[in-house]
């Protein structure tokens, strides 16, 4: 079968690969109908990517149709469209589960394998995956199904992080995975300020998510913050930008006794001034993936149009152009979201 593979990076082709057979009774052989990118993706065509090892299948965003189910599924059958929950946790491999599994910390297993990014992914023709990683509806169409996995970053982050309407939340990084916690924010209720340098993310984020205070100098934040004319401060964080600088700057950000929540990942060391964080008593929290009740949640969200994604792909490419138009997407400042059609 055909597949889009990372050979190398910068090194993207059109590849004949094995193709998939259901593995066991319980598997399901999808065909993926529209593939979202993401940082991700972009980090490992650009060889930034610490957990890829190439060649590689990339995609993990994914609205698929269901060619052939084992037979101990009854729940899906050929046809139904569903979202994929990329994250394989050992459970799903063998059964012998480890100590997050056993809590029910599946988005954070310690054998943890996310299609497209440990193993291959959704770019080609179709593929196996066990079950218990689709999420069905009867009503999204397949952009918005491979929207759920975006979606579902920001909502399990949002809900670890506790917040309630009378929180003053910042988020740092308009992003995709920012808009996506902007997104669940905007569903509790609380009041949202956004910092991103990026002048035209955050003209996005108050176009299409009602955010009326944005920054795009760190600095003015720190100035708002310590203000004393200023009644409303951040007494909630996050940062979605996955930069190291960025993410020690966010603790200084937050309101004496407010939250921080890392939603963006690098493997470098963060920096944290004691001083500050312990006479503010502030709290400090890291949000990973997601849980199979976030993608059930949002299918349901977005089902009764509570959750609008409308505005969300910017960008549009298929199987055919991909090749040429995924180094493009790399360099653009302006992209929010784009998506392949695999039809």
């Amino acid at each position: 079968m055909k597949a889009i593979v990372l050979e190398a990076p910068d090194q993207i082709v059109y590849k004949d690969v094995p193709k998939n057979n259901l593995l066991d009774t319980t598997s399901v052989l999808v065909r993926p109908r529209v593939v979202g990118i993401c940082g991700t993706d972009y980090h490992a065509y650009r060889g930034k990517q610490p957990f890829i090892n190439y060649p590689l299948v990339i995609g993990h965003e994914l609205g698929v149709e269901i060619l052939e189910v084992g037979s101990d599924v009854t729940h899906l059958v050929p046809g139904d469209a569903c979202a994929v929950e990329p994250y394989i946790s050992c459970n799903e491999q063998d059964g012998n589960l480890c100590f997050s599994c056993r809590r029910g910390h599946t988005n954070h297993c310690t054998r943890l394998k996310v299609l497209g990014v440990h193993i291959d992914g959704g770019l080609c023709e179709q593929f196996v995956v066990p079950s218990s990683k689709l999420h069905l509806s009867a009503k999204l169409d397949y952009e918005q199904l491979a929207l759920i996995e975006t979606l579902a970053i920001g909502y399990h982050a949002v809900k670890r992080s506790g917040i309630s309407k009378n929180d003053v939340v910042l988020v740092v990084g308009a992003g995709p995975i920012g808009l996506s916690v902007i997104q669940s924010v905007n569903l509790i209720g609380a009041q949202v300020w956004v910092l991103d340098i990026n002048a035209k993310r955050v003209q996005f984020a108050k176009k299409h998510f009602g955010v009326q205070t944005t920054f795009v100098d760190p600095i003015m934040v720190e100035k708002e913050r310590e203000s004393d004319s200023s009644d409303e401060m951040p007494t909630a964080v996050f940062d979605a930008t996955g930069n190291t600088k960025s993410m020690e700057s966010s603790l200084n950000y937050a309101a004496s006794g407010g939250k921080i929540t890392l939603v963006g990942f690098n493997r470098e060391s963060i920096t944290i001034s004691d001083e500050y964080f312990h006479r503010n008593e502030l709290s400090l929290i890291a949000s990973r993936n997601a849980l199979s009740d976030d993608f059930t949640d949002l299918i349901k969200l977005m089902e009764d149009g509570i959750i609008d994604t409308s505005h969300w792909i910017s960008e549009r490419a298929n199987w055919n152009s991909l090749v040429k138009t995924l180094p493009i997407w790399c360099d653009s400042t302006e992209l929010i979201k784009g998506v392949v059609d695999i039809t």
